[in-house]
């Protein structure tokens, strides 16, 4: 029973990724993120009686909550000024026919949503808890971290970038 349970977190974490690879909306970015998140965790707290895996594991679990939060927050500034769009690339072209995207609500956004995706990566100063989540966690270490820098590259390479005027208040 205990190799289907490991099997079956591995595969959906896997699923996950590869869903957030290639996420073009809101919803499905937040969808594949929590998917691979939470069975994430749960292959984290995989060795059960290791007391350092199990403190290690809540704290992943408390930091990946607040991240999940902060990004849920930004992604609902950003729907609520784009005027209830989630497919990225009509996200942009709604701000820019409509002048919102000189707006401090986008700014506003993309700074909730830099600092929720920041978290899963840990940089200051989100970063006191991470040398013990390594510590604890034996089987998942870099995949998240990977995961969430090619998720931040892509969400803000690909549609932001096409125009140059929406960086400007950036």
């Amino acid at each position: 029973m205990a190799i289907i349970e490991f099997l079956l977190f591995v595969l959906t974490t896997t699923l996950g990724g590869m869903f957030l690879c290639g996420a073009n909306n809101l919803i499905t970015i937040f969808v594949a993120l929590e998917c691979f998140s939470l069975c994430s965790y749960l292959l984290s707290r995989y060795i059960k009686k290791d007391v350092r895996s199990n403190e290690a594991t809540m704290k992943y679990l408390l930091m990946g909550g607040a991240s999940s939060s902060i990004l849920v927050h930004g992604f609902s500034w950003l729907y609520g000024s784009s005027g209830g769009e989630i497919e990225l690339q009509e996200i942009i072209n709604g701000l820019i026919n409509t002048q919102m995207y000189n707006s401090p609500r986008i700014s506003i956004a993309l700074i909730f949503i830099t600092v929720g995706i920041g978290f899963k990566l840990s940089p200051a100063p989100s970063h006191q808890c991470t040398p013990d989540i390594y510590e604890g966690v034996r089987l998942v270490r870099e995949i998240p971290t990977s995961l969430s820098i090619s998720e931040m590259f892509r969400f803000f390479k690909t549609p932001w970038t096409c125009r140059r005027e929406m960086l400007s208040p950036l």
